[in-house]
Parts: C-alpha cells; sequence; structure tokens
C-alpha cells in the first residue's frame, strides 16, 4: 500500500467523476497482499462495523483528495456497482472483488 493514504492525489480536477479504478492509487505497482487489502478495508471502515457505507466511501474519496466534496449520491451508485447481496453496504468479500476489478 501506499506509505500516505492523507496523500493528495493528482485527481483533483473537480470536473473528473470519480471512478473504481481511482482506488489504485491506494497501492503501489505491485499486486497489494490481502494483508494490505485488510488495512485499506480498515482505513474505509471508520465505524469498524466491517461495512462500508456512503458516508464512509465519500470521507476517504474526499480525504485522499481524489475529489473535494465527493456527490454522496455518486458513492451510493459506486457500491451498488460492487453491493452483490443489495445491502446498501460494502462488506469485505465486495471490497476485495472491487479491488481486483480496479487492479486488472
Amino acid at each position: 500500500m501506499n506509505n500516505s493514504l492523507g496523500m493528495v492525489c493528482a485527481l483533483e480536477d473537480n470536473n473528473k467523476s470519480f471512478d473504481v479504478e481511482d482506488f489504485s492509487v491506494l497501492f503501489d505497482d505491485e499486486e497489494p497482499s490481502m494483508e494490505e487489502i485488510k488495512e485499506t478495508f480498515g482505513v474505509f471502515d471508520v465505524n469498524n462495523d466491517k461495512f462500508i457505507d456512503a458516508f464512509e466511501l465519500q470521507r476517504v474519496i474526499c480525504n485522499l483528495g481524489l475529489k473535494e466534496e465527493s456527490d454522496l449520491e455518486e458513492c451510493k451508485r459506486m457500491i451498488k456497482t460492487f453491493d452483490c447481496n443489495g445491502d446498501g453496504l460494502i462488506d469485505f468479500q465486495e471490497f476485495v472483488k472491487l479491488m481486483e476489478k480496479c487492479l486488472c
């Protein structure tokens, strides 16, 4: 994983839509280990409930500087894309699938 999840990324164009591929900035060039993926999931899962909701996703996107004032509805759409069980949340297995998609 990149040394600092608090880094400001080069994706500061407010007109640019945040995309799942943008998650690849969280990792070095090589494929992340399962431990790194777990660590990254923990960064997103602010309240430690083992799920990522739209508010948590929005917070991380903004904190990373990937998109200022990320739209909550956009975050909900991103979650819906990988939410296999339809609960409106991303669990760890769904997060792993998201990461696989991002890093391919």
